[in-house]
């Protein structure tokens, strides 16, 4: 008797509202209520998890590839960067001296000093500790703390000097002073500004008396000791070309160090708008269905029942019901 009735009451409901189509019923019963915070938090977590949960199928499957491409390109950029920097590193440590560009610096100080209208340089040369030849600058990391201390009293020393002493070309001061050694502007300086050229290896200097120079055995200064010496085209006359290579080996390494770094912006906007997207479906699910529970009465009145009551709209103007009835 109460079956037929659970049956009857069922028929009565959907009857008497515009009847659902059977996809809409199927849909209905496989769905549920859906956790708004918790379909943010899954695509929070990993792009399309959230989407997977709301079952947008290929919403899902375009936020993973798109994670997965955004990864791939950062992984790859930077790793490209990384290996980059260590490679110009290496040319650093191995074609560029402080010592060599300190003696420059006492050489060109002599040279301002002789330039005919240039202004005196009062400062003492740089002071290059004879100690500072038994150390290997292309395996810094082999280096004893006196190494390392040794190293950078000579790169302060060199500061001093750089402070004081300006482009004999120009009249302008030199407008940066070397870092010290291993420090990121260190290794960008090297290789952007010519006033460090004369620091490589394949730059035009002379030996005289076991150590760099650049003047000859007559006491005259050579044309390279002016690295600013204008060449052909924009170019400069005396700059060597590892100078140039050097340079474009840091700007390429940099370059892919900034790809990867700004992709980073699509990684986070990927999980912002998949995160958004799964809420709003979420809560837009859970407004089209609603669902109550409560009790339905028989004819006669005395017997009672679970009612499962699903609340759906078929469209944006009107609502149907379907009454479940469990016994």
């Amino acid at each position: 008797m109460r079956t037929t009735l659970l049956v009857l009451s069922l028929l009565g409901c959907i009857n008497a509202q515009a009847q659902p189509s059977a996809d809409s019923l199927e849909a209905l019963f496989s769905g549920a209520k859906r956790s708004v915070p918790l379909a943010f938090g899954m695509s929070v977590a990993i792009p399309g998890l959230g989407q997977a949960y709301n079952r947008s199928w290929v919403k899902a499957a375009v936020a993973i590839a798109g994670e997965a491409t955004v990864l791939l390109l950062y992984n790859s950029w930077r790793q490209q960067g990384v290996d980059g920097r260590n490679a110009y590193r290496d040319q650093a440590h191995t074609h560029w001296s402080p010592v060599r560009y300190a003696h420059w610096l006492n050489d060109y100080t002599q040279y301002l000093n002789e330039l005919p209208g240039g202004r005196l340089v009062d400062t003492p040369p740089v002071e290059i500790s004879s100690s500072l030849s038994s150390i290997n600058f292309a395996q810094p990391d082999t280096w004893a703390q006196s190494d390392q201390l040794a190293v950078r009293s000579l790169i302060r020393e060199i500061q001093r000097v750089e402070r004081i002493l300006y482009h004999g070309g120009t009249g302008a001061a030199f407008s940066h002073v070397l870092p010290y050694f291993g420090e990121q502007q260190y290794y960008e300086l090297i290789g952007k500004y010519f006033q460090y050229a004369p620091g490589w290896d394949d730059y035009v200097a002379l030996i005289k008396n076991g150590r760099i120079t650049w003047i000859d055995e007559n006491g005259r200064f050579i044309p390279s000791i002016e690295p600013e010496a204008s060449g052909s085209g924009e170019g400069k006359a005396n700059v060597s070309a590892r100078f140039y290579r050097y340079a474009e080996d840091h700007a390429d390494a940099n370059a892919y160090l900034r790809r990867a770094s700004r992709i980073t912006t699509l990684l986070i906007a990927n999980h912002v708008l998949a995160a958004i997207d799964a809420a709003v479906f979420a809560r837009i699910h859970n407004r089209r269905m609603h669902v109550r529970f409560g009790l339905l009465q028989d004819i006669d009145g005395t017997h009672f029942a679970p009612q499962l009551s699903f609340k759906f709209l078929l469209n944006p103007r009107s609502s149907n019901s379907v009454n479940r009835i469990i016994d």
